[in-house]
């Protein structure tokens, strides 16, 4: 695993040991992970509408949208298209965040 997300390798390994018959321990062994990583990815990514079965590309897609997914807490989201639009121009051109949030107490009185 190089990054910090599981790759499609690594995936559909898991996804074929686990067809074979073997235990989350050993797969993580194999793949030098920690054995949470393996537990956590058949958790959190084996569609109930597979019966149970882990599948590597519904895993795939299952993680890949929640990672795009907006949080609910984060700051951004509530903010008002025009805004975000404002603040995605002026990441965009470097800005600092002090100066960011300086232009918009300027700008729109947030």
């Amino acid at each position: 695993m190089q990054g910090k997300h599981l790759t499609q390798k690594e995936r559909f390994y898991i996804e074929k040991r686990r067809g074979e018959g073997v235990n989350q321990a050993t797969i993580a062994r194999e793949r030098a992970l920690p054995r949470s990583t393996i537990s956590r990815e058949l958790r959190r990514n084996t569609d109930p509408t597979f019966n149970g079965v882990y599948c590597c590309r519904r895993a795939d897609t299952l993680a890949r949208e929640r990672r795009h997914k907006p949080l609910p807490n984060n700051a951004f989201y509530p903010l008002e298209p025009h805004i975000q639009n404002f603040i995605r121009q002026a990441l965009s051109t470097h800005s600092s965040p002090e100066i960011i949030s300086g232009r918009l107490h300027l700008e729109f009185g947030i």
